[in-house]
């Protein structure tokens, strides 16, 4: 249990390979806490799995014990003075924990955003929450995410004591070991011989939605901090895609008629976390556990789609909805670089253009996210949060403890101010009750039944709320001149296998409930967020010109499409052409590249687009 070499190569070695051990411990924890959502196919994969596991392991070691691999192999005499070696032991013990504390913080986290942890972190931190109040709930629910850690540090901490201090050799002058220490270390921080290891070659060992089993947290944080977030791309030279939408183009004949004399009030109800899995609407199979009554009774008289959320946080849905334009880089887009673009617009500043007053709520604290300063550069007249409500209900009950209002006060609060300035208006509301940690208003907690995940409860006292909510809005003058349209922000737990792959991580509810023309249809045609912008404008029969990343729902009844991206790979999701309730899949990571030519063309264009029109600041229509 004890190595006594004196060999100061042997010692640099046995500590690499500790490191390496602890590195690898993590990861197999990671994979035990998410077997739900991975799935390897066969022993080719498995195989794949740990040869790429060796390589992006000592990539990330080598590149996180540089500072003390170069200060331990440098031949000086001071190599020898114990407070030099302190020293270096301080490097070497912080450079180890920071490799695999992110990897075990992530196993929990990893459920929600199916993605690795990027330099994102560092900002999100700080406006994703109130953070002192959620730290005791993910620490009691989420144990093993501290856990796992914690024991691979004592286990690190108790092997790495029992490596003896090394004997440098006397002479400073370099050796042929020396050497090759040296260039061993160069090759293995690249990750092999020829370009440097790059996150999207994790591809080559396992499919794409596998990756995060090969690679890993801390070496993606590193590798983002130094790669942008978009390079300018060749434009194609076919129409494959156009982000330039023109909603005066004539419509086809199956369109929803809209009067055009009257201006027609919107309502885009937002549902955190609320995925088609849980809802009686989209699942026939015995096993489901629906809790979405009230929706399910919904859908029988509105036009429900087959859903699609373009991320995996509420920052990437909030963009994709409101403004047509999803997050395809490590970064939300609101939140990057390219947030603060002045050119791009969304559907409340182009419904404002039109005569609308335009207001959004969110239940939570103001400044959560950012929504409330992203709200103002999309042309959003008003924003209610919980600073708002709380001095429309002074002293109320009504707050959870950590995220914001609950979703039934706060629902009913908006329908008392949505025609606060007349009509027409454009409303966004953005429920928070079906997020970790799943708080019940106390009066109502045994009500709703505990599932096989707390969300489920959550997801039917938020479907409690918009039953109340209906039942206040049709009381309204209003209510039958506004169209509703239901979406999530994201899916929520994926909890069976239909939902833990590429065509289900993304599913969520979609629906348009017209009160004056409640005829309830089901389409199997994809429609994501970014959809929603120009789907609007086509069924209120507006003229004018938007850019945005979607498409229209009224222009094609049977062929959509989603696109998103995950982990250093894009993925398009598109209904086959000769059975809409079939998808076609392309995806592209690297080099890597799966899918049929036209849906790998088309996603190549989609990506073209995106990256020269944020780069160049072209989000709106040129004049």
């Amino acid at each position: 249990m004890t190595s006594k070499t004196t060999d100061i190569y042997t010692h640099l070695l046995l500590k690499v390979l500790l490191a390496l051990g602890a590195l690898l411990t993590a990861q197999i924890a990671f994979h035990l806490c998410n077997l739900r959502i991975f799935h390897l196919s066969d022993t080719a994969e498995w195989a794949g799995l740990l040869l790429g596991n060796m390589r992006f392991g000592l990539a990330t070691v080598t590149t996180f014990l540089l500072p003390y691999i170069i200060l331990t192999l440098l031949p000086l005499p001071v190599r020898n003075r114990r407070w030099y070696r302190i020293v270096c032991e301080i490097l070497y013990i912080i450079a180890a924990l920071v490799i695999v504390i992110p990897r075990g913080a992530n196993s929990a986290y990893y459920q929600y955003t199916y993605r690795l942890l990027s330099d994102e972190i560092f900002s999100y931190l700080g406006i994703s929450g109130q953070m002192g109040a959620l730290v005791p709930h993910f620490a009691v629910d989420y144990w093993y995410a501290w856990a796992c850690p914690l024991a691979i540090t004592i286990a690190f901490l108790f092997l790495n004591s029992r490596i003896r201090s090394y004997k440098a050799p006397d002479k400073t002058k370099a050796d042929w070991r020396l050497l090759l220490s040296v260039l061993l270390t160069v090759l293995l921080v690249r990750g092999g011989v020829g370009r440097m290891l790059q996150p999207t070659d994790a591809a080559n060992y396992v499919q794409p939605k596998n990756t995060a089993l090969v690679s890993n947290d801390a070496y993606n944080i590193l590798r983002t901090l130094f790669i942008p977030d978009l390079e300018a791309k060749n434009p194609l030279d076919d129409n494959s895609f156009s982000a330039l939408h023109t909603t005066a183009a004539p419509m086809p004949d199956n369109m929803v008629p809209t009067d055009s004399t009257t201006q027609r009030n919107v309502v885009i109800l937002i549902l955190e976390s609320i995925g088609q899995e849980f809802m009686g609407c989209y699942n026939t199979q015995p096993d489901a556990d629906t809790r979405t009554p009230f929706l399910d009774s919904l859908a029988q008289h509105s036009t429900l789609y087959d859903g699609r959320s373009n991320g995996k946080k509420s920052i990437e849905g909030i963009m994709a909805i409101s403004a047509g334009i999803p997050t395809l880089m490590s970064h939300p887009f609101s939140s990057s670089s390219f947030g603060i673009n002045d050119t791009y617009t969304g559907i409340a500043g182009t419904l404002r253009r039109h005569g609308y007053h335009t207001a959004f709520y969110h239940g939570s604290y103001n400044g959560v996210m950012g929504f409330d300063s992203t709200c103002r550069r999309l042309g959003f007249d008003d924003y209610h949060g919980k600073d708002e409500y709380d001095a429309w209900v002074p002293g109320n009950n009504d707050y959870d403890g950590v995220w914001g209002i609950y979703d039934e006060p706060f629902l009913q609060y908006t329908v008392a101010h949505f025609a606060d300035r007349g009509e027409p208006f454009f409303a966004e509301v953005f429920t928070v009750t079906s997020h970790h940690p799943f708080p019940i208003p106390e009066h109502l907690k045994n009500r709703f039944v505990e599932g096989r995940h707390p969300i489920l409860k959550c997801v039917e006292y938020t479907d409690y709320a918009l039953r109340h909510f209906f039942d206040q809005a049709r009381r309204q003058p209003w209510f039958d001149n506004t169209i509703f349209i239901i979406c999530g922000d994201h899916s929520g737990h994926g909890l069976t296998r239909e939902y833990n792959d590429y065509d289900g991580w993304y599913r969520i509810p979609m629906m348009i409930y017209d009160p004056s023309n409640p005829v309830g249809t089901r389409s199997n045609r994809i429609v994501q967020q970014t959809d929603i912008y120009p789907t609007l404008l086509d069924y209120l029969g507006l003229d004018d010109t938007i850019v945005c990343f979607g498409q229209s729902a009224l222009r094609n009844d049977t062929r959509g499409w989603q696109v998103y991206y995950a982990n250093g790979y894009h993925v398009l999701v598109s209904n086959s052409l000769s059975n809409p309730a079939q998808h076609n899949i392309a995806v592209i990571m690297g080099d890597y590249e799966s899918g049929t030519p036209e849906d790998l063309r088309f996603l190549k264009a989609v990506i073209s687009q995106y990256n020269n029109r944020i780069i160049n600041n072209k989000l709106t229509p040129e004049p």
